[in-house]
């Protein structure tokens, strides 16, 4: 069974009770430090500048900005969302891969499980289960890819905000591996921007392409289906060395959000 396939299963198939509780303890403690540093975001300028285009954008008023009244579209939510959630850098990461993981699984699945009315559970499964799979693509692309000059957040993250919303959408199988080449062929975001408002635009970029790569695949979008590992794929490109073999190293027995790292202070 091809990598991406095998991470696509492991996401459709595991459900809130095979997830220990103190994993389900830290995934909550992770959202509320996301949702109190993104509160802190708000009046950012760059969070002030992408509310204003998303509500210019216009869209059906399905999913909530934080901290207001104001509602737009699933994917221009997780837009606007994730760079407020990232705005002050000061959201939890992980050490090893530098992915800001709640920054970018949150915002997407926040504005489908309004949406859609989401139970707790069902929100904390997919957060985790998002987490997870961004940090193993993470550490399968390894230290040359974030050294090389690529934004973690910005490419292996992708695949995390993905899968969080095709947990949530209910995709199968089949539709997530095909979300997951969706995803794939946006993977971007280069470290040139650190500094500048771009920085926190991947984060919220991530967030919007994981809405709208999980709802195409439902819809019957196709793409790659070996898109993490095939030739030509995110591995083969966008890395020297990639590990394979890490990415699913302890699958379901060893869940990523428990590693994250929360900030006393922004860096």
């Amino acid at each position: 069974m091809d990598l991406t396939q095998q991470l696509a299963r492991f996401v459709c198939e595991t459900q809130f009770k095979d997830i220990p509780q103190e994993t389900v303890n830290k995934a909550k403690e992770c959202f509320l430090d996301w949702h109190g540093v993104a509160l802190a975001g708000i009046t950012d300028p760059a969070s002030e500048i992408i509310t204003q285009y998303v509500l210019a954008s216009g869209g059906k008023p399905e999913a909530s900005l934080i901290g207001s009244n104001l509602k737009t579209d699933m994917a221009n939510a997780a837009l606007a969302n994730g760079l407020i959630g990232h705005a002050l850098d000061f959201d939890d990461y992980h050490d090893e891969t530098v992915i800001h993981a709640s920054a970018i699984c949150v915002p997407s699945i926040f504005a489908i499980a309004e949406r859609y009315h989401k139970s707790g559970e069902d929100f904390l499964t997919a957060m985790i289960l998002g987490i997870d799979v961004a940090i193993r693509v993470g550490l399968g692309l390894g230290d040359y890819h974030y050294q090389r000059g690529w934004h973690s957040t910005g490419t292996a993250g992708t695949f995390g905000a993905t899968a969080g919303a095709a947990k949530l959408l209910g995709l199968s199988v089949d539709q997530l591996v095909n979300a997951f080449g969706i995803c794939g062929t946006q993977a971007s975001g280069l470290r040139q921007v650190f500094g500048t408002m771009c920085k926190p635009f991947h984060a919220g970029k991530v967030s919007r392409e994981g809405v709208i790569s999980a709802t195409l695949a439902l819809m019957g979008f196709t793409s790659s289906k070996t898109m993490i590992e095939g030739e030509l794929g995110l591995f083969d490109v966008l890395t020297e060395a990639p590990n394979e073999k890490i990415v699913l190293d302890r699958l379901g027995q060893e869940f990523y959000v428990n590693h994250l790292s929360i900030k006393p202070y922004p860096t």
